[in-house]
């Protein structure tokens, strides 16, 4: 130690302390009892230092041992003395306790969603900046395979390049015009897309799990070159007056057929009132006269206008305690008297 007393003289010890009396023994307890002070201050000073020792390192190993798993997620589990990467079991969410040689790496396994960037080319060779949406996650049963494998940068090194590998693709196979008139077509074989797996072989066959599960890709934006937009907008645009001269031939051939329609009726009328029966139309000029004859107002009414004309004149209404005025006189004509010789 490094505060160690100075060592005093101890005084020869005689064979017998008890001949020497009572300082000789007093001499001896003082011996013992620095002799245990000094013992005591090591073992003080070693379980101090192996405490803080035990601290330190504690404290450096603590996130190494005791590993918390977050919610949504899942870890992976490598052994350094036991065979490296464990492949048939994932650690779940909440406090996990390893040793400190292992390593715990975890994965979030809850749905996610990236956003992809890039340029492709058309059939015809025009650049198109291309924006797709991809929602993905890592299937559980492959992540101990996943983590030997791949590794955590799996979006880069596995997702993102089949995504691009496979938009290329699709965009490749159309002409830039035919991509807005086939949208739908687009979008669907845009969902079909094939995800690298891990093959294994069972039995004599072999099968391919994948490692990660893309449920959804989705295009976000499409930026053409700026003649396909032109061309694109004056093809909708010869379109819409297309519709518009269809249309105002529509509405054309609408008013002339109401206007057939209506020539047709004043026709038809024309032609029924032609044939209406003169004696007819006398009975009912007839009703009409004595109907206004009944009326008690004065009145001087001229009918004419063909044979058998009525002629009605001042019918005024009787005067209260005299004779009428006027009387109501309806004369039809005498019919025609045949015509004797001529005198001589």
């Amino acid at each position: 130690m490094s505060d160690q007393e100075p060592q005093t003289q101890e005084p020869p010890e005689s064979a017998d302390p008890a001949a020497e009396g009572p300082p000789a023994l007093e001499r001896a307890a003082a011996v013992a009892q620095h002799r245990f002070r000094v013992w005591l201050r090591n073992v003080q000073f070693t379980a101090y230092t192996t405490l803080v020792m035990v601290l330190l390192a504690l404290g450096f190993l603590w996130p190494r041992i005791f590993i918390v798993v977050p919610p949504g997620c899942h870890a992976v589990m490598y052994r350094f003395l036991a065979g490296g990467t464990v492949t048939n079991r994932v650690w779940g969410e909440g406090l996990n306790i390893i040793p400190p040689w292992d390593a715990l790496t975890v994965y979030e396994t809850r749905l996610q969603q990236r956003k992809l960037k890039f340029d492709v080319l058309s059939e015809e060779g025009l650049n198109l900046g291309v924006e797709v949406s991809i929602r993905y996650r890592p299937n559980k049963e492959m992540l101990g395979f996943l983590h030997q494998d791949i590794g955590t940068e799996y979006f880069e090194r596995l997702i993102q390049p089949e995504v691009e590998s496979h938009v290329r693709r699709t965009f490749g196979n159309r002409p830039a015009y035919e991509i807005y008139a086939s949208s739908r077509d687009v979008l669907q074989e845009l969902g079909q897309i094939p995800v690298l797996g891990r093959l294994e072989e069972t039995g004599d066959e072999f099968s391919s799990r994948p490692y990660v599960i893309i449920q959804e890709l989705k295009l976000v934006d499409i930026e053409l070159p700026a003649i396909v937009e032109s061309a694109i907008a004056d093809k909708y645009k010869q379109e819409q007056l297309m519709l518009e001269y269809r249309y105002k031939l529509e509405r054309e051939e609408k008013e002339a057929e109401r206007k057939r329609t209506e020539a047709a009726g004043i026709r038809d009328y024309n032609i029924i009132a032609s044939k209406v029966n003169p004696d007819l139309l006398r009975w009912r000029s007839i009703e009409a006269t004595l109907d206004l004859a009944k009326a008690p107002n004065s009145k001087v009414v001229v009918l004419g206008g063909g044979h058998g004309a009525q002629l009605l004149m001042n019918v005024e209404p009787a005067i209260e305690g005299g004779a009428p005025a006027a009387s109501a006189a309806s004369a039809a004509p005498a019919p025609p008297q045949p015509a004797g010789p001529p005198n001589p």
